[in-house]
């Protein structure tokens, strides 16, 4: 069981560059197909692991840093074809970096980086927005629109991260 969790986790992250030669080719049914599957596998690897008491310190730490590989990959990728500005996505990725070397500063002072449900749907709302972007294909203007309010609730997960687990 613990080599499929494995498997779940490393396959959004040899993945990614499929996804993104999809998107820069203009492929975004079969990119979103990918990436769905990409955002089921990161729900379905955290239930199994809780239900079958599967939780480590290797899922913990390679399972968000899976997400952040395939989300930085989608929105580099949409960024370079010009679908989503560059402020936000300094925002959302920015966050992303600095959470992940906040999470391994604190690893190296035994302390794990407790994660919370504002996190968690912070993850869900951007899986969902470049679902939306990759399979609708919506107007100029909602795209914007998702992508800005993601990335303004992505810096208050942040800073939530930091008033939540100190130095």
């Amino acid at each position: 069981m613990k080599f499929f969790l494995n498997f779940l986790t490393y396959s959004r992250i040899l993945l990614t560059p499929l996804i993104i030669y999809l998107i820069l080719n203009d492929n975004f049914l079969y990119a979103g197909i990918i990436f769905a599957y990409c955002s089921f596998s990161d729900v379905a690897d955290g239930k199994i692991a809780r239900k079958y008491d599967l939780v480590s310190g290797h899922g913990n730490y390679m399972d968000p840093l899976a997400d952040k590989v395939l989300m930085i990959g989608a929105l580099s990728a949409l960024l370079v074809l010009d679908i989503i500005q560059l402020w936000p996505f300094i925002i959302i990725i920015g966050r992303d970096i600095i959470i992940t070397l906040y999470r391994n500063y604190l690893i190296a002072k035994n302390k794990p980086l407790e994660t919370s449900k504002f996190g968690k749907l912070k993850t869900v709302f951007q899986h969902g927005m470049v679902l939306i972007i990759l399979l609708v294909n919506p107007s100029q203007v909602i795209v914007d629109l998702i992508v800005n309010i993601n990335a303004i609730y992505a810096a208050a997960t942040g800073i939530h991260y930091f008033v939540k687990n100190g130095f």
